[in-house]
């Protein structure tokens, strides 16, 4: 029978030992999970799902958007042709690398460490011709003293280079001193440990045949080689003879210890951290695969995520680039970085037409310009670049005129 060989027999004499408190947290440790404390790093946080999720919806909506160079001219916005910009911007970044995947990786950087920064690099005659992200996590930033100015210290593949800070550009997850950045794995450290540390009592509690630990209790005294022995036939069952009787002799009982998933309010939990990584991101939980919304709530909540979380970010890297890409006489003639958004709403067939029906009728787009932004062809002839209103629009001087 189980543990028939593992049991001798009783002895008359008592044994007790003492343990401190480090080695009662010890043991527990090591009942219910693996002994080891969790690392709260981006191995650890890409592998929980609504983390990875939300950091892939949001570099993915960043490295989309296209930014261009454009120029006031009067109540007109003029693009302009630089070549060595809309290169580095439109066509490619670095010999490596897309614009799109540029931009990615820089959010990247953000999301897990604060800032993600682009080393803008320049020509002798001050154009930028090169932009290459760097590794946040290799990056430490030292102040001078003397002269109040910070330096950027990277040492890549055991290359060291110090940047001045007009030398990069910085994309801020968080910061609240501007040289600085706090990221995900600071600003939810405690919500990805307490995630990971679910997911690994899952694992653990399927590896040991969806049992939860628990105790022999044995009418008898044993000396520590016995209760070795009592252990190891018992784990035996509960692992190689899962799914099978067990039978206890000599007056064992087994005690369970812990609380099952239905307890602990497992599903629950994890649920929780879903809602918890949507309000550290913005990201709407419908994104991240949850919640029951409507068609509707959810269209709205997408307009919601563009304008409350990604426009701060399109912003912030349009007054940045502005200041570090362009020339002073560029900024002195007006010119700045403009980011177009609307490329993450275009939406279905029917959402896309009405709007352009709304901005033709009320005269902001003519026909060409909406045909541009399907890709499509201008009307030939010219008429396509006409504005258009409907008639029953009109000005409240026109109506006093009666015209």
């Amino acid at each position: 029978m189980l543990l028939n060989r593992a049991m001798r027999n009783p002895r008359n004499s008592q044994e007790s030992n003492s343990m401190t408190w480090e080695e009662v947290q010890q043991w527990f440790k090591n009942t219910f999970f693996n002994g080891d404390e969790l690392d709260v790093g981006v191995h650890t946080a890409e592998t929980l799902s609504p983390v990875a999720a939300a950091h892939r919806i949001l570099t993915n909506s960043f490295g989309l958007i296209p930014f261009g160079v454009y120029r006031k001219d009067g109540d007109e916005r003029v693009p302009v042709n630089d070549d060595n910009l809309s290169h580095v911007l439109k066509v490619r970044p670095n010999a490596n690398m897309s614009p799109f995947l540029c931009r990615k990786i820089i959010m990247s950087n953000a999301f897990w460490r604060g800032f993600g920064a682009c080393w803008n690099v320049q020509n002798q005659l001050g154009q930028v011709v090169e932009r290459i992200p760097l590794p946040t996590d290799c990056c430490s930033i030292r102040l001078d003293k003397n002269t109040g100015q910070y330096w950027y210290d990277y040492i890549v593949d055991g290359v060291r280079r110090t940047f001045s800070a007009f030398e990069l550009s910085f994309l801020f997850f968080e910061s609240y001193d501007g040289i600085h950045g706090r990221g995900m794995l600071q600003l939810a450290r405690e919500v990805i440990a307490a995630d990971g540390m679910a997911q690994r009592y899952n694992k653990k509690f399927y590896q040991n045949g969806a049992r939860i630990s628990g105790i022999v209790e044995v009418d008898a005294d044993a000396d520590p080689e016995t209760r070795d022995r009592i252990k190891e036939e018992f784990k035996g069952f509960a692992s190689a003879d899962a799914f099978k009787v067990a039978v206890l002799d000599h007056t064992m009982k087994y005690n369970p210890i812990g609380l099952n998933q239905s307890d602990a309010q497992y599903i629950e939990s994890r649920g929780f951290t879903v809602e918890e990584i949507s309000r550290f991101t913005g990201i709407p939980k419908y994104m991240l695969q949850t919640g029951k919304e409507s068609y509707d709530s959810n269209a709205q909540q997408r307009v919601d995520y563009v304008t409350d979380t990604l426009i701060p970010y399109v912003t912030q890297w349009e007054q940045e680039n502005t200041y570090k890409l362009l020339t002073k006489d560029q900024k002195q003639t007006g010119c700045y970085l403009h980011g177009n958004v609307s490329v993450l709403l275009r939406g279905d067939d029917v959402s896309r037409s009405n709007f352009y029906q709304k901005m033709i009728q009320n005269g902001i787009y003519n026909p060409d310009e909406c045909r541009a932004l399907e890709e499509r062809n201008a009307i030939p002839g010219g008429i396509g670049k006409k504005f258009l209103a409907t008639k029953n629009l009109g000005s409240l001087e026109s109506i006093v005129k009666g015209k």
